[in-house]
C-alpha cells in the first residue's frame, strides 16, 4: 500500500510541478497580454536559474511530501470518506490545464471559478476536522492479562515553579496505566523542588524526585533520570509542557516494529495567543505533519524532540546524553540511529509546549535550535548516506543563494524599472501560493480542531520565514568562519564552535 501511494505521489508531484513551471509565462500572457513586457536578458536569466532552483528544491519536493502526508493521514483518519478529499485537488487539476490549454475569456473564467472552488472545499475540510475519525489503539488490549509494559517518564526541570505541576499531573492522568514519573530537579532556586515533592507524597508509588545540588544543564538531568528509570520504555518531556491524555498509550502502541528504537510525538504550542506564537504553530505543524510524517514513513526521523520522545530502553543502553551541541535531543536521536535503530512518529500522539512569546526570546531559541543542529549533523559524518541529512544541509547551504535573490528583486526593480517587476511578478505570485498552500494543509491534518483560524495569518508567514532564513544564513557564517555563537542555556552561558 505504502508503494502505491509513493507511486501515486510521484506522478501527481511531476504533473503538478511540470504546470506549475510554465504558468509564470500563462499570468504574463493573460495579465499583460496588450503590453510588451521584458528585461535585461541578465536580469531575465537570474530569474530563470532562480526559478528552477525553486521548482527542484521547493515546489517537487514539498508537493511530493504534502501529497503523501494527505494521503496516508487521509486514510487513517477518514476511512470511508478518503475519496472525497480527493475532489478539491483533482478540481484545482482541471480548473489549472483548461487555462493553460483552452485559452478564451470564457474558459478562462470556467478555470478560474473551479480554482476557487476547489480551495473553498479544502477550507471546508479544515474546518470540519473535529469529524475525524480516531483509531483506539490495541495496547490495552493485553491489559487484562498484566502484560502492559512499564513506561518512566523523564522530565528534567530547572525554575519551572510555573508549569511543573501541570507536566506532572499530566503524566499522571495518561490512559496508559502502567507509567512513572521521575523529575530531576537541576539545581533550581525556586520551588520547583517542593512542589514535586507534594506530588511524590501524594503517589509515593509513581512520582519520584531527584535533586542536582547546582545546575548541571539538561543533558545531564536526562541521564539522571534515565539511570533511576526501571521502565521498558523511557519517556523524554519538558518541564514546560504537558502530554494529551492518550499520548503514551499511542506512542507504545507504535513499538510493533522490533528495530523501532524511538517514537517522536506531534508537539504542538499551548500559548499561540499572539501573532508570532501563532505563526511558530503553523511552522511547527508543516514540519511534522509534512516532512517528519515523511521521514517516519521509513522510520527514518532525524530527531526526536525532547517535548516529548519514547525510547525503548535497550536502544539506549550505553548511550549518554551529552553538551557537546546546543541541542541534546538531536544529538541522543542520531546516537541511536547511529547503533541501528529505526527513529519513527505518532502523528496522533500529540504533547504541547510553549513557544517564545517575544521576538527576542525567539531569536535566541532559534539561534540555539539551528546551530545546535548544525554541530549535530557536521559531527556525525556517518549521517551523510541519510538523504534527510543530506536535505538538511541543501537548507543551510542553499539560504545564502536564496536571500541573495530574495534581496536583489526589490533593488533590480528600482534600477531597471516597472517592467522588471511586472516580469518578476508572475513568479513571485505563483511562489507565494504555492508557499502558502503547502502551510495550509496541515491544519486540516492535525488531530485536534480550531486551528482554521490560523489561516489568515499564512500571508504574514513568508516574512516569518524570511527572517528564520536570515537567523539561519547567521548560523551558517557562525559555523564556517569558526566563531560559533554564545547562548544562555538555564543559569550557563555557552560559546560553542
Amino acid at each position: 500500500m505504502n508503494l502505491v501511494k509513493k507511486v501515486i505521489a510521484f506522478l501527481f508531484t511531476l504533473i503538478v510541478t511540470i504546470a506549475i513551471a510554465f504558468s509564470p509565462q500563462i499570468l504574463n500572457k493573460l495579465v499583460f497580454a496588450e503590453a510588451s513586457i521584458s528585461a535585461p536578458s541578465w536580469a531575465s536569466l537570474l530569474i530563470e536559474i532562480s526559478w528552477i532552483a525553486f521548482l527542484a528544491t521547493f515546489v517537487f519536493p514539498t508537493t511530493y511530501f504534502v501529497t503523501y502526508a494527505m494521503l496516508g493521514r487521509t486514510s487513517r483518519r477518514y476511512r470511508g470518506n478518503t475519496s472525497a478529499l480527493a475532489v478539491p485537488i483533482v478540481t484545482a487539476i482541471m480548473g489549472f490545464l483548461i487555462i493553460y490549454f483552452l485559452q478564451s475569456m470564457v474558459t478562462n473564467a470556467i478555470g478560474y471559478a473551479l480554482i476557487i472552488l476547489s480551495i473553498a472545499a479544502l477550507f471546508l475540510t479544515i474546518g470540519n476536522n473535529e469529524k475525524a475519525v480516531y483509531p483506539t489503539p490495541s495496547i490495552l488490549g493485553s491489559a487484562d492479562n498484566g502484560n502492559l509494559p512499564p513506561v518512566s517518564i523523564v522530565i528534567p526541570a530547572y525554575n519551572e515553579e510555573a508549569t511543573i505541576g501541570q507536566a506532572i499531573e499530566s503524566a499522571l492522568d495518561q490512559t496508559y496505566p502502567n507509567t512513572e514519573v521521575i523529575v530531576v530537579d537541576d539545581g533550581s532556586t525556586d520551588n520547583t523542588a517542593k512542589m514535586v515533592s507534594n506530588f511524590s507524597y501524594g503517589y509515593p508509588d509513581r512520582v519520584k524526585l531527584i535533586r542536582h545540588e547546582k545546575n548541571i544543564g539538561k543533558f545531564e538531568a536526562l541521564n539522571s533520570g534515565m539511570d533511576a528509570a526501571k521502565g521498558e520504555y523511557i519517556y523524554h518531556m519538558d518541564a514546560d509542557g504537558y502530554l494529551a491524555p492518550d499520548n503514551v498509550e499511542r506512542m507504545i502502541s507504535a513499538f510493533k516494529d522490533e528495530k523501532l528504537g524511538a517514537v517522536a510525538s506531534i508537539v504542538a504550542i499551548s500559548n499561540d495567543e499572539n501573532t508570532l506564537t501563532k505563526l511558530q504553530q503553523i511552522e511547527y505543524l508543516f514540519e511534522q505533519l509534512i516532512v517528519r510524517y515523511s521521514q517516519s514513513t521509513g522510520k527514518n526521523v532525524i530527531i526526536c524532540p525532547g517535548a516529548g520522545s519514547l525510547f525503548r530502553n535497550g536502544s539506549t543502553n550505553g548511550i549518554r546524553v551529552s553538551d557537546r551541541t546546543l541541542t541534546e535531543d538531536a544529538d541522543y536521536s542520531f546516537e541511536v540511529r547511529k547503533h541501528k535503530w529505526k527513529a519513527g512518529q505518532e502523528v496522533d500522539a500529540v504533547s504541547f509546549t510553549e513557544a517564545p512569546k517575544s521576538l527576542k526570546s525567539f531569536t535566541k531559541q532559534r539561534i540555539r535550535w539551528l546551530y545546535g543542529v548544525l554541530q549535530t549533523i557536521s559531527r556525525h559524518k556517518w549521517s551523510l548516506r541519510d538523504p534527510w541529512v543530506i536535505w538538511a544541509w541543501l537548507g543551510y547551504i542553499l539560504t545564502p543563494l536564496a536571500m541573495i535573490v530574495l534581496f536583489s528583486m526589490p533593488v533590480l526593480g528600482l534600477i531597471l524599472g516597472q517592467a522588471y517587476l511586472a516580469y518578476f511578478l508572475p513568479y513571485f505570485l505563483v511562489g507565494f501560493t504555492i508557499f502558502g498552500v503547502s502551510r495550509l494543509i496541515p491544519l486540516g491534518l492535525y488531530k485536534y480542531r480550531g486551528k482554521a483560524s490560523l489561516i489568515p495569518y499564512i500571508p504574514l508567514y513568508i516574512f516569518y520565514n524570511t527572517y528564520l532564513a536570515i537567523i539561519t544564513l547567521y548560523c551558517f557564517a557562525a559555523w564556517l568562519l569558526r566563531k560559533g555563537v554564545k547562548i544562555q542555556y538555564g543559569s550557563r552561558t555557552i560559546h560553542a564552535k
